[in-house]
C-alpha cells in the first residue's frame, strides 16, 4: 500500500540535497573550475541541493495529489515522471561538485550508493512507501554530514 505522497517522499531529502552548482568541463573541454572543494563547502552545497529538491518533490506531490491518496498506478506514474528524475538530477549535481581532497573514495561510495538505491526505486516504485528505499544511502551519507540528503526514517 502507498501512503500519502509526502510520506512516500520522505526518502527524497537524503538524495535531493545532493544537487548544486556544477563544476568540471564544458562540451569544448574548457575547464569551468579547477579549485578543490572543501568538505565544509561540499556538505553545505549538497545539503542545500537536497533541501531544494525535497521542497520541489513535496510541492509536486501536493500539486499532483493534494490530500488524495493516489492509487498504486498513479503513484508509480508520479515516481517515474517526477520523483526519480528529481533525485537523479540531485545525484548528478552533487557528483558535479567534485569531492574534497582526500575524500574522493568516500564521496564516490556515497553517490554510488545513492544511485544504486535510486535504481531499485526505478524498478519498484512501491519501495517509496516505506522507510527502506534509501536505507543504504542513509547509512553512508549521514556520518559524512549529508543530513538533509539522508533525512527521514
Amino acid at each position: 500500500m502507498f501512503r500519502k505522497p509526502r510520506l512516500a517522499l520522505a526518502a527524497a531529502p537524503m538524495v535531493v540535497a545532493l544537487v548544486a552548482v556544477g563544476c568540471g568541463s564544458d562540451n569544448n573541454g574548457n575547464s569551468t573550475s579547477t579549485a578543490a572543494i572543501t568538505k565544509a563547502v561540499f556538505v553545505a552545497k549538497s545539503n542545500a541541493i537536497c533541501t531544494t529538491g525535497n521542497q520541489a518533490a513535496t510541492a509536486a506531490a501536493t500539486k499532483e495529489f493534494g490530500n488524495r491518496r493516489p492509487s498504486q498506478a498513479q503513484f508509480a506514474s508520479f515516481a517515474a515522471a517526477t520523483y526519480v528524475p528529481n533525485i537523479q538530477s540531485q545525484i548528478d549535481q552533487i557528483r558535479a561538485l567534485g569531492a574534497p581532497s582526500g575524500d574522493e573514495a568516500t564521496v564516490t561510495k556515497i553517490l554510488d550508493t545513492a544511485q544504486t538505491d535510486l535504481n531499485k526505486v526505478k524498478s519498484d516504485p512501491a519501495l517509496l512507501g516505506g522507510n527502506s528505499a534509501f536505507a543504504d544511502f542513509k547509512t553512508v551519507a549521514r556520518p559524512y554530514g549529508l543530513t538533509s540528503c539522508a533525512s527521514g526514517g
